[in-house]
């Protein structure tokens, strides 16, 4: 039974709804009346309040505050309470970016509170549903001798293609040879790099060109923003899937994350299916950058 219970509990729809009444109680409690009210002209300090603030001060100081430091604890605090108060009447909260993204997120941060641990068997099966997200890439070591296009103009694809074919001729395999083409600035050999990492330093397109080519042998020309390069991949790490237990605190991670979103959108769906949106669609017209405008004077 308590299992039964427990799995209940950690249904998102289940938690949205707790979500909801707690969002309806809040309202409740803090909601209610208006600035002007008798109820919002007294201000208590409870002992909720009170013990709040001396467990901050205790968890700041390493130490339980002394009754003067307490009372000016508490002054400041009723202090705070009327100027928000007045802040709120005088309508200073209104037309502010800032306080409106700040309440935005304290109304978002809500949800996480109704977000139960997620169970092996969940993070197993977001696991496997999101493999290639976690899928290692191919990593491929190899060297390069380069061929300097600025310096030998038409000449250099000639020149590339020569050395490739007195490398295939040589009675001994030769692994590098940078010293047969022309001075590079970067490294000539690279050791298990990804395609994306190769083509950071390379560009897209020789990326692309070094993970087809074979392995052992050597392969080319290949362009890249540099010039023309010939390439030999000594050694390939073939692209795997990892163990689950070797990424279960990152598949944790995201998969939090995505319940976080999920929960955020429902709560924005069944707020706004109250509220009726009215756009003004020619003034978004008027306002956005037309197709072809250069943008100045804007």
């Amino acid at each position: 039974m308590r299992k039964i219970i427990t799995t209940w509990l950690r249904e998102p729809l289940v938690q949205f709804i707790a979500l909801g009444v707690a969002l309806f109680a809040l309202y409740g409690i803090f909601g209610g009346g208006s600035p002007d009210a008798g109820a919002d002209k007294r201000v208590d300090v409870t002992q909720a309040e009170i013990g709040w603030l001396a467990e901050r001060w205790t968890r700041q100081w390493q130490r339980p505050p002394t009754e003067t430091e307490l009372r000016g604890l508490v002054d400041g605090y009723v202090r705070e309470e009327i100027l928000y108060r007045e802040a709120l009447a005088m309508g200073l909260d209104r037309d502010d970016a800032v306080v409106r993204r700040r309440m935005v997120q304290k109304l978002e941060l809500l949800t996480e509170a109704v977000l139960a641990p997620p169970t092996e068997e969940q993070l197993r099966a977001y696991f496997q549903e999101n493999l290639d997200r976690y899928r290692i890439p191919e990593r491929r070591s190899f060297s390069h001798i380069y061929f300097n296009a600025d310096q030998r103009g038409d000449a250099v694809f000639a020149a590339a293609e020569r050395v490739l074919e007195q490398l295939g001729a040589t009675p001994q395999p030769v692994t590098r040879a940078p010293e047969r083409g022309d001075r590079f600035l970067l490294q000539y050999d690279y050791r298990l790099h990804t395609q994306a990492e190769v083509g950071r330093l390379f560009g897209s397109r020789f990326a692309e060109a070094l993970f087809e080519v074979d392995r052992e042998s050597w392969q080319g020309p290949i362009q890249s923003g540099y010039g023309l390069h010939l390439v030999y991949v000594s050694g390939v790490s073939p692209e795997a899937v990892p163990d689950f237990e070797a990424v279960r605190n990152r598949v944790l991670v995201d998969y939090e994350t995505r319940q976080r979103q999920e929960i955020k959108e429902a709560l924005y769906r069944s707020l706004s299916s109250g509220y009726e949106v009215v756009i003004d669609e020619e003034a978004i017209r008027a306002a956005a950058l037309q197709p072809g405008s250069s943008g100045e004077g804007r």
